[in-house]
């Protein structure tokens, strides 16, 4: 337990030798020591969205692909375009001289 203390008792002690050097020191070290604070909570922010979101997305969505997958199987359509087709797509692009 006494090296734990005395970890943050070098913390403190840095921290108020800063802060006695000047108020640029002081904010410099705040924002230093803010930063991985705001990336746990931005890391943790992001995760609970995407947990729930992707729950209720999986919960919701489910019913309705299985409709989709049935209606496309019944309605299968493949479209092979006819070489008229071909070449009047081929006469609209154009032609670019290297």
């Amino acid at each position: 337990m006494e090296p734990i203390n005395a970890f943050f008792q070098r913390i403190y002690d840095m921290i108020q030798y800063k802060h006695e050097q000047g108020i640029y020191n002081t904010i410099c070290l705040g924002v230093l020591l803010a930063l991985p604070l705001l990336v746990l909570l931005i890391t943790s922010i992001i995760c609970c969205h995407y947990c729930c979101c992707r729950t209720r997305k999986s919960n919701t969505l489910k019913p309705v692909l299985s409709k989709k997958k049935k209606k496309k199987n019944d309605e299968e359509d493949l479209w092979i375009p006819s070489p008229q087709a071909k070449s009047i797509m081929l006469e609209k692009v154009p032609s670019f001289s290297v």
